[in-house]
C-alpha cells in the first residue's frame, strides 16, 4: 500500500519544523502582506481565515519555510483557496509569482482565473483543489485535469460509501486528499459565503432570527474535543486515499502537534480496534471523544 502523507497547517516559521518532527509530510499555509491588509483588510478573503493570527505576513517567510520544509523532504503548500475579484487578482498574481520564485511547491486553489492564469503562464506550481471547490463526482475532477491539477482535497459531507464509490470511478492520475482533524462544519464548504474568525465566532455560529425565532445553528469549536476521522482512516486508506489533511489553521501548535501524532499513530496501527483508537484519543485530548464530533459518518 502506498505510504500516507499528513497534511498539517503553520501560521508561522518558527512552527514548521515542530510540525515536521512530529511526523507531516507537508505543510500548508496562507500569507497576508501588508499591501493586501492596506487595501482589503484583515478579513477572511484571502485565503477563508482571517486577521494577521491565521497568516504569514512577509515573503521572506516563504524562503525560510521552503528551506526548512526541503531539508526535510517534505513539501510546502500556499492557501490561495477563496474566490477573488478583478481588483484582487493582481495582488494574488504578485504573491503566485514571489512564491514560484522562492521554490514553493504547491498552491491550494478553488478560483478558475487563478488556474488558468497558473495554466497560462506555464508555472511549474503543482495544484491541489481546494475543499472549496466542491468536487462530488467524476465529471468535475474530469473537467478540472484540463488545468494540470495534482492533487484533489474531497469534500468533508460525504458519507463513507460515497467516498468509497467516488474512487472507485475516478481519474487515478490525480492524488487525494481529504480532511481528517477540526472544524468539520454542517454546511458544505464550497458553498458557503459566511465570514470566518479566529478571535470572534464565525458567521454561522452568530444567532440569527428565523420569523420570530431565535436561532444558534451550530458551533464547531473543537478546541477541547476534536472532529476528527481517526476510526476511519484505514477505510479511506483501502479506497486509495494517501493524503490526510489537519484543519485548524491558527490553532494552537501544541494543539496541531498531538493531532499529527495521534493520525500518526492510527495510520502506523494496521489492526486498531474503535475502543483503542478512542482511549488514545481520550489519553491525547484529555476527553472522550464523540459521535456528533465524528467525520464521514
Amino acid at each position: 500500500m502506498k505510504q500516507y502523507n499528513i497534511v498539517a497547517p503553520i501560521c508561522s516559521v518558527r512552527e514548521v519544523e515542530p510540525v515536521l518532527k512530529a511526523g507531516a509530510g507537508e505543510v500548508y499555509f496562507g500569507i497576508m502582506p501588508e499591501n493586501w491588509i492596506k487595501k482589503y483588510g484583515n478579513a477572511d478573503f484571502i485565503s477563508r481565515r482571517q486577521n494577521e493570527k491565521a497568516h504569514l505576513s512577509t515573503y521572506n517567510d516563504l524562503s525560510e519555510i521552503v528551506r526548512i520544509a526541503s531539508d526535510y523532504g517534505c513539501e510546502s503548500t500556499l492557501a490561495l483557496n477563496a474566490r477573488y475579484s478583478e481588483n484582487q487578482m493582481p495582488y494574488i498574481y504578485e504573491i503566485l509569482n514571489e512564491w514560484e520564485a522562492r521554490g514553493g511547491h504547491s498552491v491550494i486553489a478553488a478560483d478558475m482565473e487563478l488556474l488558468l492564469w497558473l495554466d497560462g503562464k506555464g508555472s511549474r506550481l503543482r495544484r491541489q483543489l481546494s475543499v472549496m471547490t466542491g468536487i462530488f463526482n467524476k465529471h468535475s475532477v474530469g473537467f478540472f485535469k484540463q488545468f494540470d491539477i495534482s492533487r484533489v482535497v474531497l469534500p468533508r459531507e460525504m458519507a463513507m460509501e460515497e467516498i468509497r464509490e467516488f474512487m472507485k470511478y475516478t481519474n487515478r492520475e490525480v492524488d487525494y486528499e481529504i480532511i481528517v482533524m477540526f472544524q468539520k462544519c454542517e454546511f458544505i464548504d464550497s458553498f458557503c459565503r459566511f465570514y470566518h474568525s479566529v478571535a470572534e465566532e464565525h458567521g454561522c455560529q452568530m444567532t440569527f432570527l428565523c420569523g420570530n425565532m431565535k436561532m444558534n445553528h451550530l458551533n464547531n469549536n473543537d478546541l477541547l474535543t476534536p472532529f476528527c476521522a481517526a476510526c476511519k482512516l484505514h477505510a479511506l486508506r483501502e479506497t486509495g486515499i494517501t493524503n490526510f489533511k489537519i484543519a485548524g489553521r491558527a490553532y494552537p501548535a501544541e494543539l496541531i502537534i498531538k493531532s499529527i501524532g495521534f493520525i500518526k499513530q492510527t495510520l502506523d496501527n494496521y489492526f486498531p480496534s474503535y475502543v483503542d483508537i478512542q482511549n488514545n484519543y481520550k489519553s491525547i485530548f484529555g476527553r472522550s471523544c464523540r459521535i456528533k464530533n465524528c467525520y464521514y459518518r
